[in-house]
């Protein structure tokens, strides 16, 4: 399952994301045992608070997108992590990209 990114300050699952997700509700609709956690994650940029907030919305916006696509919503929870669990740790936009993403936990086969 591939990581969904996001843009700058946004929430939004962007277009570029799509056929990811397909292929990700295809591979869940096909296995109906599994159940996943999203977890929203973001840059650096921002307090502790504003991200714990954006890091949910991005979150509850793949699994909202996942939903629409036919995927059981009790099969999907999510968490935020806001800045704390960043993917990268330099400090240029490269890797602010990086950290802000929807990232795919299986938590039950």
């Amino acid at each position: 399952m591939d990581d969904v990114f996001f843009d700058l300050d946004e929430s939004t699952v962007r277009d570029d994301a799509r056929p990811a997700l397909q292929k990700d509700a295809d591979w869940l609709k096909k296995w109906t045992s599994v159940q996943v956690t999203l977890e929203g994650h973001c840059d650096s940029r921002g307090s502790a608070e504003y991200n714990l907030g954006l890091g949910n919305r991005r979150a509850t916006a793949v699994k909202a997108y996942l939903v629409s696509l036919g995927v059981p919503t009790g099969r999907v929870t999510v968490v935020s992590q806001g800045k704390e669990q960043p993917f990268c740790n330099e400090n240029n936009e490269s890797c602010f990209q990086q950290n802000r993403r929807g990232h795919f936990v299986i938590t039950s086969k």
